[in-house]
């Protein structure tokens, strides 16, 4: 894309919004082959930020722990997806996700220090309890902030949102269709057209204008 980003390499983290679902290939992927950067994707479906026994991902923070140990340029992560479910039901409370979200972000600056590190928030679900998503939200930016990490803000800069139902319908999947996402999802998971209109330029400008400044 002209900018500095092609030859650039991103390791990404987080839970089935990065890796994708049912399908191998999700935001991070397009961004990168787009971009012509290197991608090591290491997210997992279910994962959670703070340590829920009942979420089929484990913690995010385990994998930024088993990543290898070259640096890459950039970092990308989601998170607060499936902890949404783990705080509405009690399993823990939004400051023990804050304290596991700092620790992981240490993490991350630990082991790769010159790394530039991009927060990629969800679209607004309308498969999670609101109350929860936004106070969720509200202490992932508050510490993203704090930690000095940037914010690729689908959620506040896109109109993208699954409490909609049309928007539910059009751009997310549960299943695939011939091998491919396919549409009327439950509103969690980006399809192809849910990817490329929402998720992939917002994420681009934001790796972008890191790279430019």
């Amino acid at each position: 894309m002209g900018t500095g980003l092609a030859g650039r390499s991103v390791y990404a983290f987080g839970d089935s919004i990065v890796y994708g679902h049912v399908y191998p290939r999700s935001f991070v992927d397009v961004v990168a082959e787009r971009a012509g950067m290197t991608l090591s994707k290491f997210a997992r479906n279910g994962a959670t930020v703070g340590a829920d026994p009942h979420a089929s991902g484990g913690q995010i923070l385990a994998q930024v722990e088993e990543a290898p140990a070259a640096a890459p340029d950039f970092i990308l992560f989601d998170g607060g997806t499936n902890d949404a479910e783990s705080v509405f039901n009690g399993r823990y409370d939004v400051g023990t996700y804050s304290a596991e979200l700092e620790k992981t972000l240490r993490t991350m600056k630990r082991r790769w220090p010159a790394a530039h590190v991009v927060y990629v928030s969800a679209h607004k679900l309308g498969s999670r309890d609101w109350d929860t998503q936004v106070a969720l939200r509200e202490e992932t930016l508050r510490v993203c902030r704090n930690g000095n990490v940037a914010i690729a803000d689908v959620f506040g800069d896109t109109p993208f949102d699954t409490r909609d139902d049309i928007h539910r319908a059009k751009y997310t999947f549960d299943d695939l269709v011939d091998g491919l996402p396919g549409a009327e999802g439950s509103g969690t998971h980006p399809n192809m057209a849910g990817i490329t209109i929402f998720y992939v330029p917002v994420v681009t400008a934001g790796l972008e204008q890191i790279s430019s400044s």
